[in-house]
């Protein structure tokens, strides 16, 4: 099926100067801004998945090829994102419109003398074309090795799947970009977008860490405006932009509110000190060296707004609290500040909390409540994860989100991460000897408890008692723990496998980092995060996200779970996937063990 051995590499490259192709190209917006998080992250997966150095997502132009997703590469082509088109075997992919497979370039004569052999090291190479809805084929998906390999079919079937969730990406950027999302002059994510982000963000924070929205100002910009003229201005944001882009962390994003303001969203922030560093290293990368301005070098420098996200903030109104705080900073000649406010609420909120919680446990306010793991094709109940629940007297029904990143700052997450999982085991093993007998429990492992030299022993403890198999307990980490790589939490994580326990990496798409562990550490279930399943029925990327997470997962032999399954739509569209497992409110919301019935379907 994928036999290109026999296509020749020359005669054919009218293809690459159809003007069609290149006007597609233009309307993705990424010729001149290459880099996209989610084919950055695909890539990832793709070298982990198939045991190659170098995955790429090449759009190929007339004269070059830019890497709107990479990872492998380094030195200068890794800091460009793109090579002259004498160095591509990608344009032959995208010449022929068919797969381009090669296992030996040195002894294949289509390019044994071919500029990528010589200076990039390719000789194991397979491209799949990237074709748009249009029919345009703009670029090619593909895996590299530096050795001699015989690709496999079924690699070959996983690219050409992966190449089909990138195309509809791209398709999506394209309409995305006609719909005013992205600022015209920079191509980055304007006001409204940004908002759609920091939704996103918010949702999903946890613990200490918080999401911080950061607004740079660059300074006396109306003078650059009127000494310069407003080309070379629009040419200083340009600039200003893409330095800025190329300070910041994995995962940070950035985008033009407006003139001369730019914003940043950054996750995972601590504390004041975290957010101040992070705005140094912002304002350095500007003011550190000059801009070239066509034949001019201009010297920048920036003021920085900050605001801290936290339970009760609204994404609209952190970025203009961001802007607000740049405005004061400006006006009292100080280069950072802070929208302290926010801060306070913060504080005080989580004051209040932590003073409620102590003890909570003793007096039975904490309490375990049971959430179905459903198989989507026979609607049987396959397992249940196992979730916190504090119901206190005068604050009410406190939600796992706002009580547990207090209960880690406090410690007190130790005694109520073992109670929970005593409970679940406990319960579970009630359920598998009542007749449910190929029942399993899912429950999650903060952090903290990674740390405790102890946890393989008291995972044990709980086990035995319950008299509950190992097999039967899957317990959940987030990516952030593989990211830390902490020797104690990975000698436990080590230690609970002995056991026959099985690991579940949670809310999967969130972290990003930690892909590359998923062939360091047998992972044996993959939670794919709820705020993809959310937009998966109006959103194509967020489904062709899920598609290629579903490839990656079902190449590695691990079990996928979708979160947050709310409508008949979306686990009819996951099924159509090929998704096994998924939770969520569609099927029941967490209630008490004696509110459930592991018999019922769904």
């Amino acid at each position: 099926m994928f036999d290109t051995s026999s296509l020749p590499v020359s005669g054919q490259f009218e293809a690459i100067h159809d003007g069609a192709r290149i006007s597609a190209l233009r309307d993705l917006g990424l010729l001149d801004d290459a880099a996209m998080q989610p084919f950055d992250h695909l890539m990832r997966l793709t070298t982990a998945a198939l045991g190659v150095p170098v995955a790429l997502v090449s759009l190929v132009e007339t004269r070059r090829q830019v890497f709107a997703g990479q990872h492998g590469l380094t030195g200068e082509w890794a800091r460009t994102r793109q090579t002259p088109l004498s160095h591509s075997f990608c344009q032959y992919a995208v010449a022929t419109r068919q797969p381009f497979v090669v296992s030996d370039a040195h002894h294949d004569p289509r390019v044994a003398d071919h500029l990528a052999v010589r200076d990039l090291g390719v000789i194991a190479y397979a491209g799949m074309p990237l074709v748009l809805r249009d029919g345009s084929a703009v670029g090619a998906l593909c895996a590299i090795d530096k050795r001699r390999r015989e690709w496999t079919a079924a690699e070959l079937v996983l690219l050409k799947d992966i190449s089909h969730a990138v195309a509809e990406i791209l398709d999506l950027r394209a309409a995305v970009a006609r719909e005013g999302l992205y600022d015209r002059l920079t191509g980055l994510p304007n006001r409204s977008l940004l908002v759609a982000h920091a939704e996103q963000l918010m949702h999903r924070q946890s613990g200490r860490d918080r999401l911080v929205a950061m607004c740079v100002g660059i300074d006396d910009f109306t003078e650059i405006n009127q000494a310069l003229g407003a080309d070379s201005a629009d040419a200083v944001l340009r600039a200003a932009g893409e330095r800025l882009a190329g300070s910041l962390r994995a995962g940070d994003i950035l985008g033009r509110l407006r003139g001369d303001i730019f914003t940043i969203l950054a996750e995972h922030i601590e504390d004041q000190r975290g957010a101040f560093a992070l705005a140094g290293r912002v304002r350095a990368a500007l003011s550190d060296s000059p801009l070239q301005i066509g034949d001019e070098r201009l010297s920048v420098s920036a003021t920085i707004g900050i605001a801290i996200a936290n339970e009760c903030s609204k994404a609209g109104d952190l970025i203009s609290e961001s802007a607000s705080a740049m405005r004061h900073a400006k006006q009292h000649h100080t280069r950072t500040r802070i929208a302290e406010h926010s801060w306070g609420r913060l504080a005080a909120s989580q004051l209040r909390l932590r003073e409620a919680l102590r003890g909570a446990l003793a007096r039975e306010e904490i309490r375990a409540v049971f959430q179905p793991i459903v198989d989507l094709e026979t609607g049987t109940v396959r397992g249940y994860e196992t979730i916190a629940r504090w119901q206190h007297p005068e604050l009410g029904d406190v939600r796992p989100d706002q009580f547990i990143g207090v209960a880690e700052t406090t410690a007190d997450i130790i005694a109520i991460g073992r109670f929970i999982l005593d409970q679940g085991c406990e319960q579970v093993a009630r359920w598998r000897d009542a007749g449910a007998a190929d029942l399993v429990v899912t429950v999650n492992l903060a952090p903290l408890q990674l740390e405790q030299p102890n946890l393989t022993d008291v995972v044990d403890g709980i086990l035995r008692r319950a008299g509950l198999p190992a097999t039967a307990l899957i317990l959940e980490i987030t990516e952030r723990v593989l990211l830390k790589g902490e020797a104690i939490e990975l000698e436990n994580l080590v230690g609970l496998r002995r056991l026959g326990v099985r690991i579940a990496l949670d809310d999967f798409g969130t972290g990003y980092s930690a892909l590359g562990y998923l062939k360091r550490f047998p992972i044996d279930m993959i939670k794919i995060d709820r705020s993809f399943i959310r937009g998966m029925e109006d959103e194509r990327a967020d489904t062709a996200l899920i598609q290629a997470i579903l490839a990656m997962a079902n190449g590695m032999n691990i079990d996928l779970v979708a979160e947050g399954i709310e409508t008949p739509g979306q686990r009819q569209l996951l099924r159509l996937l090929g998704c096994r497992y998924g939770q969520g409110f569609l099927f029941a919301r967490p209630a008490p063990a004696a509110d459930l019935d592991p018999a019922a379907t769904f």
